[in-house]
C-alpha cells in the first residue's frame, strides 16, 4: 500500500487511476487527507488556551502557500499573468472562502465544542445549492427542498442542543453562531469560484488563492499581536501552527489535488464527509469531548437531507455527488 500511494503522488499528473489497486490507493490518500483536515479541528480546540485563532488561521495560510509554492514554478508565467488580469477577483475570493472561512471557524472553536462545529459546518454543501440557486438560477426540486429542510432541522438540533427553547430565547453559543457565519462565507465562496472562471490549472490557482487569504488574515493577526494576551511563543504554539499549516494544511490540500485528478472531482468530493466523521472521533477520544443523543439526532437529519439533496434523482436513481468539499481547493 505505501509503494502504490508514492507510485500515485509521483505519478499523478499522468492521469486517471487505471486499476483498482490505484483507485483504492488513491481513495486511502482521500481518506488520510480528511483525518489530517479533522485533525486541524482539534489541534485549534486544543491550542484554544494558548494560541489566538487568527493566529494560527495566518500561520496556516503562510506556511501551506510556501509549502505549495515550489510545486508551482513551471507556471509561474502563468500565475502572474492570471493575478495580474484578475487579482481583486482573486484577493476577495481568498479572503472570503479562507482567511474568513477559517478565522470564523477557529474562532467558534475557542467558544464551542469540535463536535458541534464538525457537525454544523457540514452542512454547507447544502447551502452552497440554496445560495446557487438564488444566484445562479440553479433550480431545486421538491425533493431537494425537503432535504435542505432536513439538513437544516439538523443543524438546529445540534445548535439548540436538543432544547427548543434555546432557539425561542436566543440562548445560541457564539461559536454555533460563528460555525453559521463560516459556513455562508464559504458557500459564497464556492459560487464565486463557479461564477468567475479563471484559466489556470487547480494547483496553481489555490496557491494564489492561499496567497491572497494570507493577506487578507493579516490584519487580524496584526490586531492580535496587540490586543490578545495569548500572544506569546511556547511549545503549545508551534505545534499548533505547524500541525495546522504542514500536515493539516499543505499535505491535506495537495492530497486532495491528487485525488481529484485520479478519480474525478464527482469521486472525491464524495469522501467529504469523511471529515465530519473523523473530527467526531478524534474529539471524541483526544479531547474527551461527550457524544450526546442531540448530536445524533442532528447527524441523522443532515445525513438524510444530504442523501435527498445530493444523491437522490428526481426518478430515484442515485446520481453522482458534484459539490466542492469544504475548505479543499478549486475544482479546475
Amino acid at each position: 500500500m505505501p509503494h502504490a500511494l508514492l507510485h500515485l503522488i509521483k505519478d499523478q499528473s499522468q492521469g486517471t487511476a487505471q486499476t483498482p489497486a490505484e483507485r483504492n490507493a488513491a481513495l486511502g490518500l482521500l481518506a488520510f487527507g480528511w483525518l489530517l483536515a479533522a485533525g486541524v479541528f482539534i489541534a485549534v480546540k486544543w491550542a484554544g488556551t494558548y494560541t489566538p485563532p487568527w493566529t494560527l488561521a495566518f500561520f496556516r495560510l503562510l506556511f501551506a502557500t510556501l509549502f505549495l509554492l515550489p510545486l508551482v514554478t513551471s507556471h509561474f508565467r502563468e500565475m502572474a499573468a492570471v493575478l495580474r488580469d484578475h487579482y481583486r477577483i482573486i484577493l476577495t475570493i481568498g479572503a472570503l472562502g479562507l482567511a474568513l472561512t477559517q478565522g470564523a471557524l477557529f474562532t467558534a472553536l475557542n467558544h464551542s465544542s469540535a463536535i458541534n462545529v464538525g457537525i454544523v459546518f457540514s452542512v454547507w454543501p447544502i447551502t452552497t445549492m440554496i445560495l446557487a440557486a438564488l444566484f445562479l438560477g440553479e433550480r431545486l426540486t421538491l425533493l431537494q427542498v425537503f432535504g435542505v429542510i432536513l439538513c437544516f432541522g439538523g443543524v438546529l438540533v445540534v445548535v439548540a442542543q436538543g432544547n427548543p427553547a434555546t432557539i425561542i430565547k436566543m440562548n445560541i453559543n457564539t461559536g454555533d453562531l460563528l460555525v453559521i457565519v463560516a459556513v455562508l462565507s464559504f458557500s459564497f465562496y464556492t459560487i464565486m469560484i463557479k461564477k468567475f472562471t479563471i484559466d489556470l490549472a487547480a494547483l496553481p490557482l489555490l496557491v494564489l488563492i492561499f496567497g491572497s487569504a494570507t493577506l487578507a488574515s493579516t490584519p487580524f493577526y496584526a490586531w492580535e499581536i496587540f490586543h490578545d494576551e495569548r500572544i506569546t511563543v511556547d511549545w503549545h504554539d508551534i505545534v499548533a501552527i505547524a500541525y495546522v499549516a504542514i500536515p493539516g494544511g499543505g499535505i491535506m490540500y495537495l492530497l486532495f489535488n491528487i485525488g481529484v485528478s485520479l478519480l474525478g472531482a464527482a469521486k472525491a468530493s464524495a469522501t467529504f464527509y469523511l471529515q465530519t466523521l473523523f473530527t467526531v472521533m478524534l474529539a471524541y477520544f483526544l479531547l474527551g469531548e461527550q457524544l450526546h443523543l442531540y448530536h445524533a439526532a442532528g447527524i441523522t437529519l443532515i445525513a438524510l437531507g444530504i442523501i435527498l439533496v445530493a444523491f437522490i434523482k428526481p426518478g430515484g436513481s442515485i446520481r453522482k455527488w458534484r459539490h466542492v468539499p469544504s475548505d479543499a481547493p478549486p475544482d479546475r
